[in-house]
């Protein structure tokens, strides 16, 4: 017997007043859009992307001050890494 639940995937999310915040406190900042717009879009196309691949995609909200703090108490860089392993801790969702 198959398993018919499609794999969900959390996708980090950032608001337009917290995108220049995140982008400055992560290590990896040259992996994140120089602006906003740039990585919405990027980040939209992933999303249907993802979604025509059959994939059940939720955003999850990175705010800056937040995910800092977690990625203290995790002892953990801010980065890529911590970002995927974030919203995958968390799994809190906005509207899609």
């Amino acid at each position: 017997m198959t398993d018919a639940t499609p794999r969900r995937i959390w996708l980090p999310w950032y608001s337009r007043e917290d995108y220049p915040r995140i982008r400055d406190m992560m290590i990896d900042r040259h992996n994140l859009a120089p602006t906003y717009d740039a990585w919405l879009a990027a980040a939209e196309n992933n999303e249907n992307v993802g979604r025509q691949a059959g994939l059940q995609i939720s955003r999850t909200m990175i705010e800056p001050e937040t995910f800092a703090k977690w990625c203290r108490e995790k002892g953990l860089e801010p980065d890529s890494a911590a970002r995927i392993k974030y919203v995958a801790e968390t799994g809190v969702q906005t509207t899609a």
